[in-house]
């Protein structure tokens, strides 16, 4: 089956490597969308001020580098220079890469997927479900490293399908949540493994400062950098 995966990027080189190498025998395309979101953004130049909003890491160079990887790369930069809206339109941007009809993965660069990924999302693709949801796990973090949540990570493009308000739920062209109006295939012969734990303090203390002023907001992506937000609360 074609099988397109598409990543979030800013900066994460420590552990974008083996997000790749997890995937990269099983992907016909792989599409990443670098740069910063507004409000990550903001909060990132407060302890980066020379910052900018793609990344600068090396990123993208390691990607062109690895073997198997470069021939299959679409980058997406971030739009006329600026930073991303906020992580909906960045992904939604994603999901404009990939034709009606084909089956993609979602794949943040500090995530890695284990187990017998071809065979996993091929008994997804049989199963008549237009999406697959498999266990995630934290290790290192907290007590998912033991109980894991389930994510859908795996989907059939349907044309019109976006994200709106919170990141996480993929919704059809109505506005319905997929994974919550369509039938889903649970799977354990892949998992989601989160390398949260491997990033960098300077990487990690601005995104848990983002995640809680998402957090104040009850997880709704914000429309506009609030003010009030500041790095050392």
């Amino acid at each position: 089956m074609n099988l397109r995966v598409l990543i979030n990027l800013y900066n994460d080189y420590s552990t974008l490597s083996m997000a790749v190498h997890s995937i990269k025998d099983v992907a016909t395309n792989i599409t990443v969308a670098d740069g910063a979101y507004s409000l990550y953004y903001e909060t990132f130049k407060k302890a980066r001020p020379n910052s900018k909003p793609w990344s600068t890491d090396g990123s993208i160079e390691i990607l062109k580098a690895i073997p198997d990887v470069a021939s299959k790369l679409k980058v997406i930069d971030c739009p006329n220079g600026e930073p991303w809206e906020n992580q909906c339109v960045k992904r939604t941007a994603l999901l404009d890469s990939v034709p009606e009809g084909e089956w993609f993965i979602v794949l943040d660069e500090d995530e890695l997927l284990y187990g017998d990924v071809a065979e996993a999302c091929r008994t997804i693709g049989l199963s008549g479900c237009i999406a697959g949801s498999l266990p995630m796990y934290t290790p290192g973090l907290d007590a998912s490293a033991f109980w894991p949540n389930w994510h859908a990570r795996v989907f059939l493009k349907l044309g019109g399908m976006h994200y709106s308000r919170k990141h996480w739920n993929l919704r059809d062209e109505h506005g319905r949540v997929i994974e919550s109006h369509f039938p889903v295939k649970w799977t354990d012969q892949m998992v989601l493994v989160h390398l949260k734990v491997f990033r960098g303090l300077g990487r990690l203390m601005p995104h848990l400062g983002y995640m809680h002023m998402m957090s104040l907001d009850g997880w709704m992506e914000p429309m506009k950098v609030p003010q009030y937000f500041n790095i050392d609360q």
